[in-house]
């Protein structure tokens, strides 16, 4: 791994495995023959640095990126990356509509009025811009409504200034397999590239698969998958067994060992009382860098065993009970390296394990990491 630890003056960082990354693409690929990649690299890449991530998988045949504003937009762009990238959310200011044509920044058209920027950014250019249409099927958060399919593909497809180049959709049920709302939206979006094709649209990015999409079974319909969660490693399906590595491994190293007695209160509020003449190693992560406040018995890895959390999370520091009797001489004090999840001297611990006793999602846990808990890229 590259040198990550020290950069914040707190031993605490994060790795993440490049080589993982570029297996999960490859399994996600095998599950969908046929079928080219974007990949969502949004908020940073999940949490996990989105120029060094998208680099890997463009460079793994990723084909588009997708990301959800503008600006992430931007740094990818600034990094050197010239695939296509979707916009999710489309265009929130029409103003960067100039920008996003010329940067081939590809927005999700989802509303009638965000053609007309679109249309006049075209017009100053002299080209046409490429856009994907995206159509609520289910989810009802965006897209054009049932009813607004004959007005959305007729602006579409008589205006020069617009080329429809995708069509897409989002699956609100797909980590439940055997949810009738996954085929019901399935067969929507069958329907709704008929329409398309009748009015003379051939868009070739068809999509509609997020990763619990992908994992379960890719749409019959589409040409593209779109998976986020599941290139990151974390498996969003109850089943699991996908075969997904953990991508992304949290390290801490304890700055205090304390030997207490019975009775001994922990952390705020003295929340955790000692049940016997134990040892507590003092940890430089907190919820300011992720680690949620909240953690119901989840364990950290020492030494390839687990030893549980103990008091109150605060926002810098946490506590791990270690167990009595042990010391430098078995790797339970000062300076000991402790994992938070991913993979360390031969434990595994998943993000997922994490996101359940803190009542989150693993999406929640990456996200999370913060700015001040460095990151190393290992190929």
């Amino acid at each position: 791994m590259g040198d990550a630890e020290g950069r914040t003056g707190r031993p605490t960082w994060a790795e993440v495995d490049l080589g993982a990354l570029r297996r999960n693409l490859a399994l996600l690929r095998d599950r969908s023959p046929g079928r080219r990649v974007i990949a969502v690299v949004k908020a940073g890449a999940y949490g996990h640095g989105a120029a060094p991530v998208a680099r890997t998988l463009v460079e793994s045949g990723s084909e588009m990126l997708a990301v959800a504003t503008v600006d992430e937009a931007r740094e990818l762009r600034d990094a050197g990356l010239e695939v296509p990238v979707l916009l999710l959310q489309g265009l929130h200011d029409p103003a960067d509509a100039d920008e996003a044509l010329a940067r081939r920044f590809v927005p999700a058209v989802g509303r009638l009025e965000q053609f007309d920027a679109l249309e006049a950014a075209s017009g100053r250019a002299g080209t046409p811009f490429p856009v994907h249409l995206k159509f609520d099927t289910g989810m009802h958060r965006l897209g054009f409504a049932p009813e607004q399919t004959v007005d959305a593909l007729g602006r579409a497809s008589q205006n020069s200034r617009i080329a429809v180049e995708g069509l897409m959709s989002h699956l609100a049920c797909a980590d439940d397999a055997a949810s009738s709302e996954v085929e019901a939206q399935r067969e929507q979006f069958s329907g709704l590239l008929v329409a398309a094709r009748d009015r003379g649209l051939s868009p070739e990015w068809l999509h509609l698969d997020n990763s619990p999409g992908v994992l379960n079974g890719p749409s019959p319909a589409t040409t593209a998958i779109r998976p986020g969660l599941a290139l990151y490693g974390a498996d969003p399906t109850p089943a699991g067994g996908s075969g997904l590595e953990p991508v992304m491994t949290v390290v801490t190293r304890a700055i205090h060992a304390l030997d207490l007695p019975a009775g001994a209160r922990v952390g705020y509020g003295g929340t955790w009382k000692a049940p016997r003449p134990t040892r507590v190693l003092t940890l430089p992560i907190g919820y300011a860098d992720g680690l949620p406040r909240s953690t119901n018995g989840f364990a950290l890895g020492l030494a390839g065993r687990r030893v549980p959390l103990v008091g109150r999370v605060s926002m810098d520091l946490c506590a791990v009970d270690v167990g009595p009797g042990l010391g430098a001489d078995r790797g339970a004090d000062a300076g000991a390296e402790l994992l938070v999840f991913g993979r360390r001297a031969g434990l595994e611990i998943r993000a997922e394990e994490l996101a359940s006793a803190s009542d989150t999602l693993a999406y929640e846990i990456f996200v999370r990491i913060g700015p001040r808990v460095p990151r190393s890229y290992a190929s």
